[in-house]
């Protein structure tokens, strides 16, 4: 008996994460306990929209919503306007794939207010508070933000992450029981 409750421990530790601070807000708050897949990740690519573990560049865990792919072209526009006399703010503008008109990512799950206007990228991915500069993401490369875009340290501080570095899918919440469940919205693609 005292074997099987060893195994079960040791498999809930390895599929499990906690989220510790605000950065995903408010699709994932501050203690929630999060079910995630160790294994795809290492089988095939993320997907746009997916949350995941990944190990930033000081080796710290992290959870971020991916948002740029290999081959895409990514841009967080500051100022944009959807409609003209509409109040600027940031977007993230892309071109999958590098090619075709650019478009708007729909995001149901940001929090409304980023804070600031803000640009990006300089060819790491970074933020720039000058103007923004189109990025193409090499293979391999991900862009990565946080939902609660004014406080998260997503790729606009550290950079555009290698898969090797994603080292979970995020599959569900499972605590607090109240809120357990799937992880609500995708992005969608609009046009710009």
């Amino acid at each position: 008996m005292a074997t099987v409750v060893a195994v079960a421990a040791m498999v809930v530790a390895v599929l499990t994460a906690r989220i510790d601070g605000v950065s995903m807000e408010p699709t994932l708050r501050d203690g929630d306990a999060l079910l995630v897949d160790r294994l795809s990740p290492h089988l095939h690519p993320p997907a746009r929209g997916d949350i995941v573990v990944l190990e930033q560049p000081n080796g710290v865990a992290a959870v971020k919503r991916v948002i740029g792919l290999p081959g895409d072209s990514v841009e967080v526009d500051g100022t944009h306007v959807d409609a003209p006399g509409a109040r600027p703010r940031p977007a993230v503008l892309l071109r999958p794939g590098g090619a075709g008109p650019w478009l708007r990512l729909d995001e149901p799950y940001v929090a409304r207010d980023w804070g600031r206007p803000e640009f990006c990228c300089d060819p790491a991915g970074r933020g720039d508070l000058a103007m923004p500069a189109p990025l193409t993401l090499p293979a391999g490369e991900f862009f990565v933000l946080g939902d609660n875009r004014g406080v998260s340290i997503d790729s606009r501080t550290f950079g555009l992450v290698p898969r090797d570095r994603i080292v979970a899918r995020v599959l569900l919440r499972y605590w607090p029981a109240g809120r357990a469940g799937a992880l609500a919205s995708a992005p969608r693609l609009v046009p710009a």
